[in-house]
């Protein structure tokens, strides 16, 4: 009777291995894509990882925690050849399994050797310690990070009005820490009422937080916003513009501001690189669009492919109702290979709307929270950005710029070129939204609000990130003082 328990134990095992590389490779895989899709199978996907860890030998746990989380990471792996090529591609998402097994093997060692309630603390401390360098670190800023999946579940994402994007990151890697600690300890006989009692806590109070910020007064001021992106081929890449087809698409776009400007917009935001401005065509571009400007009394916001200089950059022009242009930024963040041949700017795009504080930003700088600060410190209350994304990812480059507003308390108007169109208010909804992503011509126009409530996370903006990497410290600290104490 024994040797056959042991027999189907010792058969079981190999199967329940499958399974939690199976079940948590395809929740990874599922939840944290480019869509938004089944953002909640992220709550379960570490779980059958995490139980298995605490189970196994460290040599177990780290393969099985290395390949279901390289399954999860090749819903990336077509847009990152996309984008970086495949060599980069290929050792991207072995590096970021790599880290994830690590970070497993940190937390194993934490629940097992501290033999506490608190380690369930463990998961997300890491987690989001790796999170926090990864963006002070990396050429991409935000880019990869697992809280952009919960971008349309709102009632979670006001969090990061307090903590930052980290915010996010660290319940999403909570929920399923408490969880498998919990059981994992109530397995082995331990009284578990305090921890479920702090997990609870703690979720009651992000998801209440979250409720009450949503059901906030919205300021009732407005403004009407246009946002216009052209068939594809009407845009001209190239390192020298024909003038002929720069004045053709800058006069199909005054016809566009005209057309919105009519149905009562006052404001038209343009994409990313619409049109190339250089020393020999600036007065005649800059010409069309001022006096559509003037004549239809509507602020116009354009990026561009700025030649006016021996310096080439990506530029967003800002013109006033009265022809007039009140800013020329110049983008700070350029995309990694892909935008070499610009200068990157340095300071933000800071001006008035009928007495409102707004700025313009473009693309990829919205990848990177600690610079958009900046707006939100000049007490920013509407972002124009111009952007221009890839296709497939772009609900997830939208979400990640709209997420900006939920951190720094302003509402966004984003028209990006292969992406989506979005007018989204200080708490991330978003309350009107078009595609062009399939290359055809999009407009919309709506309503943005005209509110800063204002956030903590303007003034304590690295808090939990510095919180995380000491805690980290100290788990693994404990846990190798109770290791030798052991062995002493």
């Amino acid at each position: 009777m024994t040797n056959t328990h042991q027999a189907t134990s010792a058969s079981a095992k190999p199967l329940r291995t499958i399974a939690a590389i199976l079940v948590s490779g395809l929740c990874w895989y599922i939840s944290n894509g480019l869509n938004g899709n089944f953002w909640y199978l992220l709550w379960v996907a570490p779980i059958p990882i995490l139980l298995l860890a605490f189970r196994s030998s460290w040599k177990i746990t780290f393969i099985v925690s290395f390949i279901a989380y390289l399954i999860g990471r090749m819903s990336w792996f077509s847009f990152l050849v996309t984008v970086a090529t495949l060599v980069p591609a290929i050792v991207f998402s072995l590096l970021t399994a790599l880290i994830f097994a690590l970070i497993i093997l940190a937390t194993r060692l934490t629940v097992i050797k501290t033999n506490q309630w608190f380690s369930l603390f463990a998961f997300p401390v890491f987690f989001t310690s790796f999170e926090f360098l990864l963006i002070n670190l990396s050429p991409d800023g935000t880019a990869s990070s697992i809280a952009y999946s919960q971008s349309d579940f709102l009632p979670l994402i006001q969090i990061a009005s307090v903590t930052g994007l980290l915010g996010i990151t660290f319940i999403v890697c909570f929920i399923p820490s408490a969880i498998s600690v919990i059981l994992f300890y109530r397995h082995k006989g331990r009284n578990m009422r305090n921890p479920v009692i702090v997990s609870a806590a703690i979720l009651l109070i992000v998801f209440l937080f979250g409720f009450i910020r949503l059901n906030n007064k919205t300021s009732t001021n407005t403004i009407d916003v246009g946002l216009v992106v052209l068939q594809e081929k009407y845009h001209n890449i190239t390192q020298q513009p024909d003038l002929s087809k720069e004045k053709t698409a800058t006069e199909l776009y005054a016809n566009e501001i005209s057309m919105l400007a009519q149905k009562g917009a006052k404001a038209v935001v343009l994409p990313e690189r619409a049109i190339n401005i250089t020393k020999d065509n600036e007065a005649d571009i800059i010409s069309i669009l001022s006096n559509t400007a003037k004549q239809n009394h509507v602020f116009i916001v354009t990026g561009y492919t700025n030649f006016r200089s021996d310096k080439e950059r990506n530029s967003s022009l800002v013109i006033d109702d009265e022809g007039t242009v009140i800013t020329d930024y110049n983008k700070v963040h350029l995309v990694t290979g892909l935008e070499a041949q610009f200068t990157p700017g340095k300071d933000p795009g800071l001006f008035s709307i009928n007495q409102t504080h707004a700025g313009t930003a473009i693309c990829k700088d919205l990848d990177f929270p600690y610079y958009i600060n900046k707006y939100g410190g000049s007490a920013t209350n509407i972002l124009f950005i111009p952007a221009w994304d890839f296709i497939v990812d772009d609900w997830l480059h939208s979400r990640m710029a709209i997420l900006r507003g939920v951190e720094n308390g302003f509402s966004e108007v984003r028209t990006a070129r292969q992406g989506r169109l979005t007018i989204s208010d200080a708490y991330g909804r978003v309350n009107y939204e078009a595609t062009c992503a399939n290359g055809n011509a999009a407009s919309l126009i709506g309503k943005v609000y005209i509110n800063n409530p204002g956030t903590l996370y303007l003034h304590y903006s690295n808090w939990l990130g510095i919180v995380c990497c000491i805690a980290a410290a100290l788990f693994i600290f404990y846990s190798l003082k109770n290791i030798c104490r052991k062995n002493s």
